[in-house]
């Protein structure tokens, strides 16, 4: 995890820590297949779930998304249930996106970083 970076966050799933970018132009908390396999193959408590949503990736690419998965997602001293779509492939581990932000309450300050 970039240490120098304010978006970044480490979540602590029982089998270790995942990288998580925050990235507020997405609309969608998404997950990489690999972690979701290895989470599930180590025993994480995650839920396969059906979706059918069309994302637009940050290389300008779109993607159809067909699975996701309900995940139980720590986060400094908090946790919560929550949907991440499931992506094939990607630079991010994890991307916590605007359904996440919004469903913890949580404000990103860019006013206040520095460079």
């Amino acid at each position: 995890m970039p240490p120098s970076s304010l978006l970044w966050f480490g979540l602590n799933f029982k089998v270790g820590r995942v990288p998580a970018f925050i990235d507020t132009d997405a609309q969608y908390s998404c997950v990489r297949s690999d972690v979701v396999d290895y989470t599930s193959l180590k025993g994480e408590d995650c839920t396969s779930l059906l979706c059918s949503v069309t994302c637009l990736l940050a290389d300008g690419s779109k993607v159809q998304v067909k699975r996701a998965v309900r995940l139980h997602v720590p986060l400094l001293y908090f946790s919560w249930n929550h949907e991440f779509k499931i992506l094939n492939d990607g630079p991010f581990p994890a991307i916590l996106g605007m359904d996440f932000l919004r469903c913890i309450q949580m404000r990103v300050d860019e006013s206040s970083r520095t460079n």
